[in-house]
Order: C-alpha cells, then sequence, then structure tokens
C-alpha cells in the first residue's frame, strides 16, 4: 500500500475544496439542451442510473409509465405502462428493473432487454422508493404511507418479511458499497434508521435534530460519511458514530440528491429552479452556490463515468416531459 498517498490524500481532498470555493463566481454547473420524452406528459418522482446499461431509469408518476432513456443516443427507448411509477433499481445480472408502483400498489418487475413487464408482486399499501441487494437477491421498498420496508424476493414473487421503523414517512434508501448495512431516511421524526440486511432488522437509529425532513440520501464511499438532504441543510453523518459532523446550507424542498464520489460534489435538486452544489470532504461541506435548472425538478441523478448530470422536468402539470443534462466545471 502507497503510506505516502494516504498521507496525502486529506491534503488533496482540502486543497480540491479551496479551489472550488475559491472559483465559487463560475457557475459549478453549466445547463446542456433539454431533451423532450417524446409522446409523455407530465414529472418524474425519482431518476436513477442504469451505470452499466448507460440509461436513465424515470419513475414517471405525471405519464403514469416507467421511462427508460438512453444516453448514448439521447432518445428514450421506452415508456414502459407500468401506471404509475415512483422509483425503479436495477439487478445488473439478472437483467431486470424492479420499479416501485401505485394504481394498484406493487412491485413491477421489468425485462432490461426487452422493456416488458415480466410480473408483479403486490403490496398492502402505495409504494415509494426502492433499492436491490445484489448480495442476497432481495429487493426493498418502502411503504409510503407508514413506517415500513418490505423485504421482496423478486424470485419467488412474494414479500418475505416487513421491516418496522420508528417514525415513519419513508424517503430515500442506500447501500453502503459492500451491501453490510442499509440506511433508510425517515421524515417524520428526521433520523436515519440502520439496517442489517442479513436480518432484516434496524441495529440502530440516527437523530438528524435540529435538521429536519431528511429526503434524499447517499453514501460517501471512501470517508465513511453518510449525505442526508433536510430542510435547507445538507448534513454529513460518520457513519462509524452515527454523529453530524458538518453542514452546508442548501436549498429549501431538495427532493433528491445525487453524489459524484470521483469529483467529490453532491447535488441537491430543490424544486424551486436551483440545484445546489457542495464539495464533500472528510469532514467538511462547502456550500458552492445554486445552479439555475427547471422549477418544479426535485429529481437527479449523475452519471460517474462522465460526471453528466441529469434532471427531469415537464412544462406544466400535463405538459410534455424534458431530461436535461448539466456538466461540471472543469
Amino acid at each position: 500500500m502507497n503510506t505516502t498517498f494516504l498521507h496525502l490524500r486529506p491534503v488533496m481532498l482540502s486543497l480540491t475544496v479551496c479551489l472550488l470555493a475559491a472559483g465559487s463566481h463560475a457557475a459549478p454547473l453549466t445547463a446542456g439542451d433539454a431533451i423532450e420524452l417524446t409522446g409523455t406528459k407530465g414529472g418524474c418522482d425519482f431518476i436513477r442510473m442504469d451505470t452499466a446499461g448507460n440509461r436513465l431509469l424515470l419513475g414517471h408518476t405525471g405519464n403514469k409509465s416507467f421511462d427508460v432513456f438512453d444516453i448514448a443516443t439521447k432518445k428514450l427507448l421506452k415508456s414502459v405502462p407500468t401506471s404509475t411509477a415512483q422509483d425503479a433499481t436495477t439487478d445488473v445480472k439478472g437483467g431486470r428493473y424492479f420499479v416501485s408502483g401505485n394504481d394498484p400498489s406493487r412491485m413491477v418487475i421489468v425485462d432490461s432487454k426487452t422493456l416488458e413487464i415480466t410480473g408483479e408482486v403486490p403490496t398492502a399499501a402505495d409504494t415509494d422508493l426502492i433499492g436491490f441487494n445484489p448480495v442476497t437477491g432481495l429487493v426493498y421498498e418502502c411503504n409510503d404511507t407508514a413506517g415500513e420496508v418490505w423485504v421482496i424476493d423478486p424470485t419467488a414473487k412474494k414479500i418475505v418479511t416487513t421491516i418496522k421503523v420508528a417514525g415513519g414517512g419513508m424517503e430515500d434508501l442506500a447501500f453502503d458499497a459492500d451491501y453490510q448495512h442499509l440506511y433508510q431516511a425517515a421524515k417524520k421524526n428526521a433520523t436515519i434508521a440502520v439496517i442489517d440486511p442479513v436480518k432484516n432488522t434496524v441495529t440502530d437509529t440516527w437523530a438528524l435534530a435540529p435538521n429536519a425532513g431528511p429526503h434524499g440520501i447517499a453514501v460517501v464511499p471512501d470517508n465513511d460519511g453518510l449525505l442526508a438532504a433536510c430542510a435547507g441543510k445538507l448534513v454529513l453523518v460518520n457513519r462509524t458514530s452515527g454523529k453530524i459532523i458538518s453542514t452546508a446550507d442548501i436549498a429549501g424542498k431538495v427532493d433528491e440528491m445525487a453524489y459524484d464520489p470521483a469529483l467529490h460534489l453532491a447535488y441537491c435538486a430543490s424544486r424551486q429552479g436551483k440545484i445546489s452544489v457542495v464539495a464533500v470532504a472528510a469532514d467538511k461541506l462547502t456550500a458552492l452556490g445554486d445552479v439555475t435548472d427547471a422549477t418544479g425538478a426535485g429529481n437527479i441523478a449523475v452519471d460517474p463515468k462522465t460526471h453528466t448530470v441529469w434532471i427531469s422536468y415537464s412544462k406544466g402539470k400535463d405538459g410534455p416531459a424534458f431530461v436535461q443534462p448539466f456538466t461540471p466545471a472543469n
């Protein structure tokens, strides 16, 4: 192991933050041309990256569909008629997408090659966020009406257990890099529940107070951190101690956030016509400013290969839908 690099690495991260802050007069993101999702309408809930497939996955609530967008060709591959879709996750090895859907409430299974629906698992209430554990092959889907996470076997097409989470108001969820922990944001009591994905039980609960209403979260893989987008604040939590390390001001009403681990940048979509950009160091968050985007855009994803940031939005409640790329500053 190169110990010289390990000693220098914190200095390099601090230098990066200083340089970014010094150049804060320049916009941290540059908007590209919006691309219409032809034949669709209305806004989206969460959007995700299928990095292996080079695609954007859109829970297109306004269109009552699950939309798959090819990044290379910049075209909508298919608007899958799932009914209301909130979120999606990818099973790369199994060639499947798992979509949290409502009307009726269920998890929908979509073949990632044919983009055809191959099955579903009914749920007892409306769904919202969803994640997949490739180690166990199980799917985790949030109950949008109570403090519960359903654990689903997608092959057997059944719910195998239900995890109870104190507080309720289930928002984003994220696994750590080795799938040893699942983190679940609960907005009603402003906490992060730590879940053991082997026992499927809550092992710890981290308080985010005085910060309120956590929504989007992201794991910081190289410094034992977790980011939580709260009401007007981005919060950095240490994943060993569960303690808050740093906070930074962001726009209010952030729903989804995305993190680029190579650039150490967090992007928070606010639905208020701006994206808040924050530099992430081992023990400090530095707000780099807000970037203008489409009013109402509360969803965001980042391509870890190209570092392009993507949002989606619609022109009016029932107007045409678009995705739009943003390029980070050099």
